[in-house]
């Protein structure tokens, strides 16, 4: 396998890879890329006087805004059908970490540095790895209930179905929900929930409902048909609604 050296300016992410990452991921991702280096090469094609990214795109990406001139990458050859089917493998086949190995594993990272330092490159908080690291350190039994507590916990949100209910808005209007969401959310820290933000836009209905509000009005935007260029939010909460049972109805 040749690796060779390519110039940032000459990269181009593939437009289609449906691959995406969270701002929280990139960051933890540019953590690892100061404190390792480039340790895995992005695999790439050439197209006309360039090279299209087929693994890598987020690296490139967080490369890019780090000022990085050239990186590692490994050429193929493929054609469009191959390099879309290359791309999803890249994407989706990996393994299931082991979760006493992961411990011990993360017990013996944490000796050296702190949680905190860890978890700004992996994406479990520094009282998770705290408590992975704790697997094993007690009696057998204790490690047995640990271990069925945590598998509880994995099939209960397993079992959560999660409904979608999407309104149309505005830019305007999307700009509004957005500040109320936000200043919601921190009433929902902590939880586990798989949707934060749903949960804030929860206590922000909530609060209406109760007749609490806030403590500063936000005027509302009359509607005014069809409108241009706006954007849609989409609310994921753990119970059904009228809103959700017809968006499952029509998809």
């Amino acid at each position: 396998m040749d690796i060779q050296e390519v110039p940032v300016d000459l990269l181009r992410p593939a437009g289609w890879n449906p691959n995406e990452a969270h701002d929280a991921t990139l960051r933890r991702l540019g953590a690892s890329l100061r404190k390792f280096g480039i340790v895995v090469p992005l695999v790439v094609r050439a197209q006309c006087d360039a090279y299209e990214v087929l693994s890598g795109n987020q690296r490139l990406r967080v490369l890019r805004e780090q000022g990085t001139a050239t990186v590692p990458c490994v050429e193929v050859h493929a054609d469009d059908t191959q390099a879309r089917l290359l791309t999803q493998a890249l994407n989706a086949i990996h393994g299931e970490d082991d979760l006493n190995r992961k411990a011990a594993l993360v017990k013996e990272i944490l000796t050296a540095m702190p949680a905190e330092e860890v978890s700004a490159i992996l994406p479990e908080t520094a009282d998770a790895l705290r408590g992975l690291a704790s697997i094993g350190q007690t009696s057998p039994a204790a490690l047995g209930d640990q271990l069925a507590a945590w598998s509880e916990a994995q099939q209960a949100r397993a079992a959560v179905k999660l409904h979608v209910t999407s309104f149309p808005f505005s830019d305007q209007q999307k700009d509004i929900v957005e500040e109320a969401v936000a200043r919601a959310l921190p009433r929902v820290t902590g939880t586990e929930a798989p949707n934060r933000r749903a949960l804030a836009l929860v206590e922000v209905c909530r609060d209406w409902l109760t007749g609490r509000g806030f403590s500063e009005e936000v005027p509302a935007q009359p509607a005014r048909g069809r409108s241009h260029g706006g954007a849609r939010l989409r609310v994921v909460s753990p119970k059904p609604t009228p809103q959700s049972e017809e968006v499952e109805r029509h998809g």
